[in-house]
């Protein structure tokens, strides 16, 4: 792992290891790579039910409740092909991913209102963004029917991101303020505020548009962390 990307996760998973007792324990699913030039894979249920992420040739199941749907990242060898299935109460999918070195990937597993299937999207980041005195917000849009989505601070109607098409994703460097945020498409509200609470300086963090169940919308929060 490079220095940058060093500087990006150790804390990150620090403070997540602190809070939560044993989240260091993760599942290691996949082989990972050399340290210095790793690639990183993390899984995320948008589908409202329980999930479980299956490995290809392997009896580790990584488990995604509804009320824990984000995994960590996990290190893996870069420009490899990842293989497996999500599997669980919300249906099968299956899982392809393959990223370079110091590459992001997140692999989301979504069910469109209606539909029996579940769906799979692959967004991959490559950090570049590291501010010890800021915290760094990305938004992903899952939600092909939220046209021009974007974030803004829910209650103060000032944009943080706008015109996200689906299955893209915008990144920025924020104020390390408490914020709760509120998903717009086209410029209206849609959904439920999600409060982010306290964002800290240094450390990085993603919400996600899906589709609900009931045929609106809403975001999950999650935390970039890194995997020990």
């Amino acid at each position: 792992m490079s220095a940058a990307l060093r500087r990006l996760a150790l804390p990150v998973a620090a403070a997540m290891a602190a809070a939560v007792p044993g989240l260091a324990m993760a599942t290691t699913l996949y082989e990972t790579g050399p340290a210095q030039d790793s690639a990183f894979v993390r899984f995320v249920n948008g589908t409202g039910a329980p999930l479980d992420v299956v490995a290809d040739g392997a009896k580790a199941r990584l488990a995604l409740p509804v009320d824990r749907p984000v995994s960590d990242f996990q290190s893996v060898k870069p420009n490899s092909a990842i293989g497996g299935q999500f599997d669980g109460a919300a249906g099968r999918a299956p899982i392809r991913v393959q990223a370079g070195p110091g590459a992001f990937a997140t692999v989301v597993a979504w069910k469109a209102p209606g539909q029996k299937s579940v769906q799979t999207t692959v967004l991959t980041e490559t950090p570049d963004d590291f501010n010890s005195l800021r915290a760094s917000l990305a938004f992903y849009n899952l939600d092909a029917q939220c046209k021009g989505a974007g974030l803004q601070a829910a209650g103060r109607n000032v944009a943080l991101f706008t015109g996200v098409g689906p299955s893209a994703l915008q990144r920025r460097a924020i104020n390390p303020v408490s914020l709760a945020v509120q998903l717009t498409c086209d410029g209206a509200p849609a959904g439920a505020p999600l409060d982010l609470g306290a964002l800290q300086a240094g450390q990085r963090y993603t919400v996600l548009a899906v589709p609900a169940a009931d045929g609106g919308r809403r975001l999950i929060r999650a935390t970039d962390t890194v995997a020990r």
